[in-house]
């Protein structure tokens, strides 16, 4: 039997909807020396059944557990992977079919701990792409903004160990991942396949659409890495930075949502960080004074004009 290069982990948790397409957009790999291990997080729906039908497949392993999060089925997979490299797909979302031949290349470069791609990024039917091109040194970028999906990236298992692997607690849920990006980015450089490579799917269900949680977890994202032993006085003031770039974000993502309150908080927040910053203290003022009405007034009138 040949040594696996690559392991791809899919955690599953009530996935039955979606699932199939997942697993079978990874098993149509064009590169074959993989394994895809499936980690049923303690689901109660028909995914364990689902799952049967591919174990005919020798490359396709199974194990259940008790329900602990996305996080703590990514490093139970990580436990029992044989590969050089570590691939994550979400259970909703896909791989194109030269994902696995296109990446694994790039870590012919030693000093890569990490390989992503472009996505498209399917919402409710209508396709987008992400076209990040950050490569090298990310730890700075990483900090600004998670530019990674999940679906697109492949580690190396030697660099996953090296950090202690994924953070389990449910307080970082929906972006415990970027905190594994983050802390991979510290000792290692990161290189970046120029097209999509995989499909992340929106649909109404992604955790990652709520917005006040999602913001509670990037904080404590930050908070986390910049307690990391080790970090020299840069690395901190650029944490800091960091967490500023995140108010800003979630309240134009706020914006967006007629959520005048929260809109109003994280730019205040943000002024704290940048103090001479005040366009960002008067617009808090505007936005805590302005009520959500007004506000979407405001954006139609923007949309018309554009």
């Amino acid at each position: 039997m040949s040594i696996v290069e690559a392991s791809v982990i899919v955690a599953v948790y009530n996935g039955e909807k979606t699932l199939s397409k997942t697993i079978e957009s990874i098993l149509n790999q064009t590169y074959t020396n993989f394994e895809l291990i499936l980690v049923d997080d303690g689901s109660s729906d028909g995914s364990a059944a689902l799952i049967e039908r591919y174990l005919g497949d020798e490359r396709v392993k199974y194990y259940k557990k008790e329900n602990g999060g996305v996080a703590s089925a990514r490093n139970f997979g990580i436990e029992k992977a044989n590969g050089r490299f570590i691939g994550f797909c979400d259970q909703d979302d896909q791989w194109l079919p030269e994902k696995l031949s296109k990446q694994l290349p790039l870590f012919n470069d030693n000093d890569v701990g990490l390989v992503y791609s472009w996505v498209n990024v399917d919402t409710l039917g209508v396709l987008t792409k992400s076209t990040p091109e950050y490569s090298g040194d990310c730890f700075e970028a990483l900090l600004n903004r998670n530019f990674i999906s999940c679906c697109s990236a492949m580690v190396r298992k030697s660099c996953i160990e090296k950090v202690g692997g994924l953070e389990e607690s449910r307080a970082l849920h929906g972006v415990d991942d970027r905190h594994l990006w983050l802390k991979v980015a510290r000792i290692a450089k990161l290189a970046v396949v120029k097209e999509p490579l995989a499909v992340y799917f929106i649909h109404g269900e992604n955790y990652s659409l709520n917005e006040a949680k999602m913001l509670e977890a990037d904080l404590l994202c930050i908070d986390m890495i910049e307690n990391t032993e080790g970090l020299d006085s840069q690395q901190k003031k650029l944490c800091k930075l960091g967490r500023y770039n995140i108010y800003k974000h979630y309240a134009h993502n706020f914006f967006y949502q007629n959520d005048t309150t929260n809109v109003a908080k994280c730019l205040f927040s943000a002024w704290r960080i940048k103090p001479w910053h005040l366009e960002l203290l008067l617009a808090s003022t505007a936005a805590f004074l302005t009520v959500p009405v007004v506000l979407k007034k405001i954006k139609q009138i923007r949309k018309r004009a554009k």
